[in-house]
């Protein structure tokens, strides 16, 4: 029999009992009213109730809850469940969830149920019915009553994203209880190889009894709102196998038409029953498709189950250059949950112009695996985009590489015949237990081998955002920060600089060299370990840019050691070509990384440094040496048709600052210069070695002159010299006349 119940929560049953004394009993398919919540009741003041239902288009869910108001304990299993319409026709009811059957006297019990319906059913048309089992009945039921549907769907609701799909249906090789749940994630439209193609992400959870793997004759298509049908594949997830209770991502992949209508979409399941189609399901997914604006935060798509991590296009900018558009975005994914999430493996495609061109982009920073609650991590997608673009019609894609290794050509067969679900049976199957990790190629005239190379079908995507609303890069001399030498450089976090390594610029000098008609920078680093192990020495990459954001790309000196010791310092030396036209006297010092990204760079950070004056002082810095010039004599000697000059140099040398010098340090060079300007003697001395200069009197003779060479006008210029990949590098720091 049923009985209306007042509205109460489930704490307040028993009082909910003593006020409904006098309730009108009914019979039991008779419909009632629904202004008060409905129960059956099944013996005594024991009764069921009907909770949670969810209506989608061809799958009703729903709970049905147990209150055992009895001395004794009630066994679930001697009842069964039904969905009617008011037609007549029944639907199977299969529990979602395994629980105990068992209800203890004074509990209350939730069991979740589904029943595969007739597409379009409304709430108001459905029933779930209580029966015993009853083996005196014809029909072995006897039927106890039908609780309303309606009456406990949330108003308003017209469909749920999720469906719940029996793949003992599909293929009867399964379990009777095989079944899994699927909801609807996020659609992306994007281009590959000038085609556009919608991928649809679903989030599927295995709630049999046993794992299973999505059944090979199991198919889906993409059905338009103008009735036109496009044939989809699992571009991933299809061969992973999912374990009881456990939840993972499937991705479909359509090829649909570039005009395709985003309203009125939906997928459908299907399967060939011999030549004769059965839909399965039809889940609307219109509500996911949309594009993200820049600066806006989104769920990550394709996090593991129970994981909570979000992606923000951060920062896009893009500069106008003589070889087109360069653009980066800065992408962060962050860990909001409460436990370590995995860092996802990203890339990005630019999709650009009317007829689908792609370029694409990566980032191959080092960086941690995992994210602890509230860490995030930062990915640089940079790349040239062809003069004339409008930055702002731009759209980034973010991909991630596949983490299943799934079959991403099973392709499911279009058919022009529409699939019905038949009626379910009119038993009831209760079950329970009596027990207590290469992206979309690029595209277009601006595609090139190694960019298509770097992608494959095993990405994808994750997010869209619309690049509207982009920055124009600002002049970096104007935007970065004043910096003083000797001052650590703050870096972004990044995979090139160890966190234990401190960076700081400590001299930047300027020379012209007039015989080769450009000057040279010369700026050192000094590298500290302030580790407990020795760490690989970094390669940094780094330019000076001046007012007109003309850039001049550091040289590191050529040779350098791998690694630096614990708790020392290291100087590394840098050169500049700069052209003589140069007269700016500040730059913007950039720091960058073009190693980890596939094309331009990723700048680390940006400093205004200013050139340093060269001093009249006779001390002069060979950072870490002070060297002071404290008096000189130059005289010479004639013998056999040539001679000899004869440098005697008095000099105090200090070594304030503890730094590791070894023979790959900068040296002083000695040129011997005729009162033409010609150089006529070298000498080359060092800091460190057998040769190396010295407290006190140094002596240093230039010998081989001709006649016309030991002329008036005799000078030396001293140097200090640094050899780089282009060569030797030269710093003017003292000129002794004779």
């Amino acid at each position: 029999m049923k009985r209306k119940l007042p509205s109460v929560s489930w704490k307040h049953t028993s009082m909910a009992l003593l006020l409904s004394g006098s309730l009108t009993i009914v019979s039991p398919l008779t419909p009632v009213s629904l202004a008060a919540t409905e129960g059956v009741y099944i013996a005594g003041q024991s009764y069921f109730t009907l909770d949670q239902a969810a209506l989608s288009t061809s799958t009703l869910q729903f709970s049905v809850v147990l209150h055992n108001r009895e001395s004794r304990a009630i066994d679930f299993n001697a009842y069964g469940v039904r969905v009617t319409d008011d037609s007549g026709r029944s639907y199977t009811a299969r529990l979602s969830e395994k629980k105990s059957a068992v209800v203890l006297p004074g509990q209350d019990q939730r069991f979740r149920f589904y029943s595969d319906i007739i597409p379009g059913m409304t709430a108001a048309q459905l029933k779930v019915e209580i029966f015993r089992w009853d083996s005196s009945q014809s029909d072995f039921m006897k039927h106890l009553g039908r609780l309303s549907v309606a009456s406990v769907v949330q108003e308003g609701q017209a469909a749920v994203p999720e469906e719940i799909m029996n793949l003992h249906t599909v293929d009867s090789a399964l379990a009777n209880d095989a079944a899994v749940a699927y909801r609807l994630g996020q659609s992306v439209r994007v281009v590959e190889d000038g085609k556009w193609y919608l991928y649809t992400q679903l989030s599927v959870k295995n709630i049999g009894s046993a794992s299973v793997k999505l059944p090979a004759s199991l198919q889906v298509r993409l059905k338009g709102a103008d009735g036109l049908k496009y044939s989809a594949s699992f571009a991933d997830g299809r061969d992973q196998t999912f374990f009881p209770n456990q939840s993972g991502i499937v991705t479909l992949k359509t090829a649909v038409s570039k005009d395709l209508s985003e309203k009125g979409l939906g997928l459908e399941f299907y399967y060939m029953n011999q030549s004769e189609e059965v839909s399965l399901s039809t889940m609307d997914i219109s509500s996911s498709l949309r594009t993200a604006r820049l600066g806006d935060t989104l769920d990550y798509a394709r996090q593991l189950e129970g994981e909570h991590l979000t992606v923000k296009a951060e920062k896009a900018t893009y500069s106008k250059q003589a070889d087109g558009i360069h653009v980066q975005t800065v992408v962060t994914v962050s860990n909001e949950g409460d436990s370590i999430a995995s860092v996802p493996s990203l890339l990005a495609t630019y999709q650009f112009g009317g007829a689908g061109a792609s370029i694409t982009s990566t980032d191959n920073t080092s960086r941690i695996s995992y994210l602890s609650p509230k860490e995030t991590a930062s990915f640089y997608f940079n790349a040239v985009l062809p003069e004339g673009i409008d930055p702002n019609a731009v759209r980034l894609v973010i991909w991630e590489k596949s983490k299943t290794g799934s079959s991403a050509n099973t392709a499911a067969a279009s058919s022009s015949s529409n699939g019905t679900s038949g009626s379910g049976s009119g038993n009831a199957s209760n079950n329970t237990s009596s027990d207590a990790s290469d992206a979309p190629a690029s595209t277009g005239a601006a595609s090139t081998s190694s960019q298509a190379a770097s992608a494959s079908a095993a990405h994808v995507p994750v997010a869209v955002y619309l690049w509207e609303g982009a920055s124009q890069a600002s002049s970096m001399i104007s935007s970065a920060p004043a910096y003083k030498l000797g001052e650590k450089l703050i870096f972004k976090d990044n995979g090139v600089v160890d966190k234990n390594l401190d960076v700081s610029l400590v001299e930047l000098h300027v020379h012209e060299n007039d015989d080769f008609g450009y000057k040279t920078a010369i700026g050192k680093y000094k590298i500290t370990n302030k580790g407990t192990s020795s760490i690989a020495l970094p390669k940094l990459q780094n330019e000076l840019i001046d007012k007109q954001g003309k850039t001049y790309t550091g040289s590191r000196q050529s040779s350098v050691p791998e690694l630096i010791m614990p708790g020392t310092s290291y100087v590394i030396s840098y050169s500049y070509l700069l052209p003589n036209s140069v007269e700016d006297k500040t730059f913007a010092l950039n720091v960058y990384d073009d190693q980890s990204v596939s094309q331009g760079k990723v700048s680390l950070g940006a400093y205004q440094v200013g050139i340093q004056e060269e001093s009249d002082s006779d001390t002069i810095s060979f950072y870490p040496f002070l060297v002071q010039f404290q008096n000189y004599t130059l005289g010479w000697s004639y013998s056999s048709g040539s001679y000899t000059y004869t440098l005697n140099l008095s000099m105090a040398i200090e070594h304030p600052d503890p730094v590791i010098v070894d023979s790959n340090f900068s040296k002083m060079q000695f040129d011997l210069v005729d009162g033409m300007d010609r150089v006529v003697g070298t000498q080359t001395m060092t800091f460190t070695g057998t040769d190396r200069l010295i407290n006190g009197k140094q002596k240093i003779s230039f010998t081989g002159l001709k006649d016309e060479q030991g002329t008036n006008g005799i000078r030396v210029k001293i140097y200090e010299v640094i050899e780089t990949a282009n060569g030797p590098a030269k710093r003017l720091v003292k000129e002794l006349k004779y």
